[in-house]
């Protein structure tokens, strides 16, 4: 009986610890569903699936995360077969997916070795990995050696580099690297994580200016762009109207 009642719930929790990565979640989410999965679950839905239209296209979601599961396995037995670079990096692509940073990290560590030692996209999943396990420190090492690659600059992986200084008090630091990333008409994850830093310091003036600059842009999209960048679109909105109120 209990086996039949802890089957759902890993499968949901999986697919909360991947629909929370996939829209880069604050980590206040991983930790809830992480260890209180029944109930962290049933908050995160709740206050991701509100609307009808969104609860209809749970089950959908959840069918994604068994797929999910099924490719893991085969990976699994891939890397088994053949530890290759290749096969040990998509199984590593996969555990960070679907919330298991831990057993990427292990993968990716030993990706980096021999002629791949330095190459900068693996250090940037591994930089990931490492902030989703909330090992803050690691980040901040890895991000350092990273700063100066041109593929580095404009990506999430930025932003978590950005957060983990602030979370070790170098909130000085912090705010270059979200500067550095705050470039017009593009990076608006990036800039709305920017404004998040903004309001969590304090600089009410500063982030109101970010917020009209941010809606000014939007207002100047075509409908094409509006809907590829209608998630980050709503949440930049949702703030706007937080801080307005």
């Amino acid at each position: 009986m209990f086996l039949g009642f802890y089957t759902p719930v890993l499968v949901l929790q999986g697919f909360c610890l991947y629909h929370a990565y996939q829209r880069n979640s604050e980590q206040r989410w991983y930790w809830l569903i992480i260890f209180f999965p029944a109930v962290g679950c049933a908050i995160y839905l709740y206050h991701n699936f509100y609307n009808r239209r969104n609860i209809q296209s749970i089950a959908e979601s959840v069918k994604t995360v068994t797929n999910s599961n099924y490719r893991l396995e085969q990976l699994e037995k891939a890397v088994r077969f053949n530890n290759s670079l290749a096969n040990k990096t998509m199984l590593a692509d996969a555990y960070l997916h679907l919330g298991r940073p831990k057993e990427a990290i292990n993968l990716y560590i030993d990706c980096l070795q021999g002629f791949m030692a330095d190459d900068p996209i693996l250090r940037m999943k591994l930089l990931q990995a490492y902030y989703l396990d909330g090992n803050h420190d690691a980040v901040a090492d890895m991000g350092s050696r990273l700063v100066n690659e041109k593929t580095f600059r404009d990506t999430e992986e930025g932003i978590a580099y950005a957060w983990s200084l602030h979370h070790l008090g170098r909130t000085d630091e912090a705010q270059a690297q979200f500067e550095v990333m705050d470039r017009t008409f593009t990076n608006y994850r990036q800039r709305l994580e920017y404004c998040k830093f903004l309001r969590l310091t304090n600089q009410h003036e500063a982030l109101n200016q970010k917020l009209v600059e941010l809606l000014e842009e939007i207002a100047h999209m075509t409908s094409t762009e509006r809907r590829i960048k209608r998630d980050v679109i709503r949440e930049i909105k949702e703030m706007n109207a937080t801080v307005s109120a």
